[in-house]
């Protein structure tokens, strides 16, 4: 993946098997990339970045019950080429 670092599924898992009638939430989001710390935020204020998400929900009937952590890996590797569509285009900032 060229924008994200890997996903931790344990934790995402956990929570899937914890309450497995619970739809699942995805959240991209560019926009934000340079703002790394809290001083960076405190010297960017106001924030004049462009912010663009994009939310998806997989119905809890939908979350596969083998190969979660491939099937996790499925929806970050979506949300990397969301983050890289919206980086080349021309509206955005890089």
């Amino acid at each position: 993946m060229d924008h994200l670092l890997p996903p931790r599924p344990r934790g995402a898992i956990a929570a899937i098997e914890a309450c497995p009638q619970a739809d699942v939430v995805f959240v991209a989001h560019t926009g934000l990339d340079h703002l790394v710390s809290l001083g960076d935020v405190w010297r960017r204020l106001p924030v004049r970045a462009r912010i663009k998400a994009k939310w998806w929900v997989v119905p809890a009937g939908e979350v596969p019950r083998e190969d979660r952590v491939g099937w996790l890996y499925d929806q970050w590797e979506a949300i990397d080429a969301w983050i890289g569509a919206q980086r080349s285009s021309p509206s955005l900032p890089g």
